[in-house]
């Protein structure tokens, strides 16, 4: 049998095989952050897809720390009753389930929010050029109990455990990053003070849901931006969170301010130049050269940082990051550079595939990384899905093949 398909463990949570569906935002939730019937279908599809483990875009504590609409809030208990929903379609596939608990801080969109975002320090976002409010003492104790308290409704529901998102440029992210964090009181400064608002959340969610409940955290091993967080330092903040009984780290890359760094691949130009005026579109025109140099693809682009935390750490490491070859991933498992696989386009398309590669020693991944779901649901916010009419084709084959009566690109998506 392949390692893929081998048991593994996060803490005391046992997964069914190596591969982990990560976090990617859907924009499928219905009025007021509720889950909708369309979000939850997601859900089961994939869970009886194969996939042991299945992390949800992310959950966010609190509203001012929206970057779009549509997306899931979990800052009251009236979501609660949701939530068990979704994890029992989940549960009864055979999958496991975990809350990625998140707050984008000066990526949240003011539009959304209806204020001015925090942050650490009122760093202009060179992208959206958006300048946030710095947090005071009182707000940012306040958010880590936000973090706390989200992570007691998810439990409670019923997930499998949580993970912080310490990764992308969001607040978390922001906080570690010396780019973005100036601060010159116990929150910045060293690498050891700006961690401390990632181990505060840690411990304080550790206190709350208990020794046993697996814990995990989704971390930059590079920012790419200058004095942004570097891979040595990122090692020294697992190696503290490794201490602490942190249960699985997931080892991404890239903030939203330089682009499309975490989602390598081709550049949809149709797409981003669409509902632009003439201006922005010449503008663009001039960097779509750099850009693409900046996203080519290379497979497994983030297994080097990876590699590198797990040389220092003994909780389980998750790799992602455009693995896309059976090979590939046996290699990474085989060699101890990661001990589980994570990917977000692939389950777009075909959220079958693990049911597929079990069924074939063959590499059945038809994900192209054409990047046009991520271009309609980062840039135009529309609902999760496979946009590439060619790849949805041949997913909805693979299902006949399967023997599935529901085919996952034909069922109703909400516009």
């Amino acid at each position: 049998m392949s390692i893929l398909f081998t048991p593994g463990n996060i803490g005391l949570m046992t997964l069914k095989n190596r591969l982990i569906r990560s976090a990617t935002r859907e924009l499928l939730a219905a009025n007021k952050g509720r889950l909708s019937k369309s979000y939850i279908s997601l859900y089961s599809r994939l869970a009886r897809g194969g996939v042991g483990l299945i992390v949800p875009g992310g959950y966010y504590v609190r509203a001012d720390g929206l970057q779009a609409h549509r997306c899931i809030v979990v800052d009251n208990d009236e979501i609660m009753a949701d939530l068990q929903a979704l994890v029992e379609v989940v549960h009864k596939h055979g999958a496991k389930i975990v809350a990625q608990l998140n707050h984008c801080g000066r990526q949240s969109d003011p539009k959304v929010i209806g204020q001015t975002p925090l942050g650490p320090s009122p760093v202009r976002d060179k992208r959206t050029k958006v300048k946030p409010r710095q947090m005071k003492q009182k707000e940012i104790e306040q958010i880590i109990v936000a973090f706390g308290d989200a992570a007691r409704r998810v439990k409670e529901a019923g997930f499998d455990g949580v993970q912080i998102h310490a990764a992308h440029g969001y607040l978390v992210n922001q906080f570690l990053s010396a780019y973005t964090n100036r601060r010159r009181d116990k929150w910045g400064g060293s690498i050891e003070n700006r961690m401390l608002f990632l181990t505060e959340i840690y411990k304080l969610v550790r206190s709350i849901t208990g020794n046993n409940y697996p814990i995990l955290v989704k971390i930059n091993g590079e920012d790419y931006v200058k004095r942004g967080i570097t891979i040595d330092e990122t090692k020294i903040v697992c190696s503290k969170l490794d201490e602490l009984g942190i249960d699985a780290i997931e080892v991404s890359g890239g903030i939203g301010e330089v682009g499309l760094i975490a989602i390598r691949g081709d550049i949809p130009i149709d797409l981003l130049m669409r509902n632009r005026g003439f201006v922005e579109r010449a503008v663009l025109k001039i960097k779509i050269k750099s850009i693409r140099n900046q996203v080519r693809f290379k497979e497994a682009f983030f297994l080097s940082e990876a590699a590198a935390v797990k040389s220092v750490v003994k909780s389980p490491v998750i790799a992602v990051g455009g693995i896309r070859s059976r090979s590939t991933m046996e290699r990474v498992l085989e060699s101890g550079q990661a001990d589980f696989i994570s990917m977000s386009r692939p389950f777009i398309c075909q959220p079958n595939l693990v049911n597929e590669m079990e069924k074939s020693d063959q590499n059945p991944i038809l994900c192209s990384n054409c990047n046009r779901c991520s271009i309609e649901v980062l840039v135009h916010q529309n609902p999760l899905r496979c946009y590439n009419l060619n790849v949805r084709k041949k997913a909805n084959e693979q299902f006949v093949r399967l023997g599935k009566h529901a085919m996952y690109n034909r069922e109703e998506i909400p516009s």
